[in-house]
């Protein structure tokens, strides 16, 4: 298996922790970071499930930004819906967005050095 490969499984896994957060660090309460969490979490699973599984090098690109752009909406999402004061939706929210960050975006760019080598 590739390394982008891996990575984007990872991501899905995070999408997973994102999904699952509110009922199990206690926020199932606050709506708005309740469906944030859900709505981000099946798509990071099911866009990183679909990078690590789908084999053409662009739409792979194109799925690792969009799950980068996801992890800066968790990282912002509490600030711009209001549950920031929510400690565990915060913390989450924020270490999960980086995590997101960091390995769609190394995804990104390893898929594309790997074109450029092969060229």
């Amino acid at each position: 298996m590739k390394t982008p490969g891996i990575f984007n499984w990872i991501v899905a896994l995070a999408g997973l922790w994102t999904l699952v957060s509110p009922f199990i660090l206690n926020f199932s309460d606050l709506t708005s970071a309740m469906w944030n969490a859900i709505i981000v979490g099946i798509l990071l699973i099911a866009l990183g499930g679909w990078a690590a599984l789908y084999k053409d090098v662009n739409t792979d690109k194109v799925l690792d930004w969009i799950n980068v752009v996801l992890g800066l909406w968790l990282i912002a999402s509490p600030f711009v819906l209001g549950y920031s004061t929510m400690a565990a939706a915060l913390w989450s929210s924020i270490i999960t967005g980086l995590v997101v960050i960091v390995l769609a975006g190394w995804a990104a760019f390893t898929f594309g050095r790997t074109v450029s080598l092969q060229s």
